[in-house]
């Protein structure tokens, strides 16, 4: 029986899942077991530099994995990236898991990092194309996130059960294969998938790409909703053709095109950027040593309170998913950053008073700040950049959104303990992570206009000129807005201020 409808995109949401679950797993498991004498014996009682290295060589794998997409993502689809990513986190984890060395180990993780780079790279553009309603697609986008948290969170408190079995390596190696599990899982689910329409479509596979939108919407070609879906997807195509529509170098510092692609992909690779220097990934893979090293709690205390503390990330991930919806994108991601923002302030302030009391209180504050990043600037940066990529350029605007992700994580995984071991800077690097915290509300206010509420291909509309606004694909994409009273049209948007146009430099030069 061919799986069609809601139970295709259902399908999609699991087998995604099970890839953001291994990415989640890979960013976690290492934290709870880094400081246990069985690992620290099996790496040659490694020094701070080298354990950042390995920890950190991950991500910037990652990144390389994301590059990987932004060049040749086009050729192989959505699909087949994301099961090659998944086969290559299955080959990393076997040599990580026979290490007997750190060489070995971060040989084993940079192989992982680069399936991981394929994976985050494909599965939200993967999702995000698959959703047929409009008003899922940030909810599926943002179930990725939530799934690595869930990821994250069951390898902390796998991590806190392997702490009794001493005497053993098990106490390292069995959390490290155990995400082999999650990849097979990931790749047994995507082998039955269908790659996108959109993808087919962009790629002139027109036949395959009706009978996957046909599928999508277990309808007709000649179902109204699906006959207007595809000429929206075939108008957006044929837009992007245009000759200013192309990607041009200027364009990435002041752009002046018809449809402001590299703008497009400058803002999400920026939002991007700033939520991963907001300081979230030192927090992930080193939980248990702020708890144990920086703030002084006993290690049995340090290892419950990291899984309980990424439990919360997974529960405020899950009320982010549940209420995506409800807010606009710009909401969640202002109310994030104006939460994060007094939280990490006052664990700042109370990190450079060290004591049992400020130390418990810190901990506090780092639990209430996860309880704001969960539902908004981990998830809703996903969510808005996989909203406004142009669909020829989605796989590069997109995968280099999440390389700017890896880069900076790898920046703060890295250079982070390496600061705050040293005694001269200690808990003042946590300054560097606040500054993100709190250049984010302007960042989002001034230059990120609001995306909800609109497909994949009406987004056009809001960066649109005025030069192709009078053609026949435009006004393709503007069936909705002519006949829908209740949605907000481009041009109260921009005179709201939320789209902050740039094509003044076209009539300076035609002037």
């Amino acid at each position: 029986m061919v799986v069609q409808g809601e139970r295709l995109y259902h399908q999609g949401l699991v087998a995604g899942g099970f890839a953001f679950v291994s990415f989640g797993w890979d960013a976690g498991v290492l934290g709870g077991v880094l400081l246990t004498p069985e690992f620290q014996e099996s790496m040659g009682y490694p020094d701070t530099t080298t354990v950042s290295m390995i920890t950190s060589v991950f991500l910037l794998a990652s990144w390389l994995g994301c590059i990987i997409i932004s060049l040749f993502g086009m050729k192989l689809g959505r699909r087949v990236w994301i099961i090659i990513g998944a086969v290559l986190q299955i080959l990393g984890s076997i040599i990580c898991v026979a290490s007997y060395g750190y060489g070995q180990l971060i040989a084993g993780r940079v192989v992982i990092g680069v399936g991981n780079g394929f994976c985050t790279s494909m599965v939200p553009v993967y999702v995000a194309e698959m959703a047929v309603r409009k008003e899922r697609r940030g909810q599926g986008v943002n179930l990725m996130i939530a799934m690595a948290t869930v990821g994250v969170a069951i390898a902390y408190w796998v991590d806190f059960g392997m702490v009794f079995a001493h005497g053993t390596t098990a106490v390292w190696r069995f959390p490290v294969a155990f995400q082999i599990v999650w990849s097979l899982l990931c790749i047994a689910t995507f082998w039955p998938m269908p790659d996108t329409a959109r993808w087919h479509y962009a790629t002139g596979n027109t036949e395959e790409g009706d009978r996957i939108l046909q599928r999508m919407y277990n309808a007709a070609l000649t179902d109204n909703a699906v006959e207007t879906s595809k000429k929206d997807i075939l108008a957006s195509l044929e837009l992007e053709k245009t000759a200013t529509a192309k990607l041009r170098v200027k364009d990435f510092f002041y752009d002046t095109s018809d449809l402001q692609a590299a703008r497009r992909i400058r803002t999400g690779v920026l939002l991007v950027a700033i939520a991963y220097l907001m300081g979230i990934n030192v927090i992930f893979y080193y939980t248990t040593v702020i708890f144990q090293s920086y703030i002084g709690l006993k290690a049995l205390t340090a290892s419950g309170l990291s899984g309980a503390l990424n439990t919360v990330l997974v529960v405020a991930n899950m009320l982010g998913v549940i209420f995506m919806e409800k807010f606009k994108r710009r909401t969640w991601l202002l109310a994030g950053s104006a939460g994060q923002s007094v939280f990490m302030a006052v664990f700042v302030g109370l990190l450079s008073t060290p004591g049992p009391k400020t130390g418990a209180a810190a901990a506090a504050m780092l639990f209430c700040w996860v309880v704001f990043f969960g539902p908004t600037w981990g998830p809703v940066t996903y969510v808005y950049s996989s909203d406004i990529m142009p669909l020829r350029y989605r796989h590069i605007g997109f995968s280099l959104s999440v390389s700017a992700q890896w880069l900076m994580a790898f920046v703060t995984v890295f250079a982070g303990p390496i600061a705050i071991a040293d005694t001269n800077v200690g808990w003042k690097t946590w300054i560097w992570f606040l500054v993100f915290n709190v250049i984010a509300f302007p960042y989002v206010y001034f230059c990120c206009p609001e995306t909800r509420g609109r497909t994949l291909e009406e987004i056009d509309l809001i960066f649109m000129s005025d030069n192709i606004r009078g053609t026949a694909a435009a006004k393709q994409l503007e069936h909705q807005y002519s006949s829908d009273p209740s949605t907000e049209n481009v041009d109260s948007l921009q005179e709201k201020g939320a789209v902050a146009t740039e094509t003044k430099a076209e009539e300076k030069e035609a002037a």
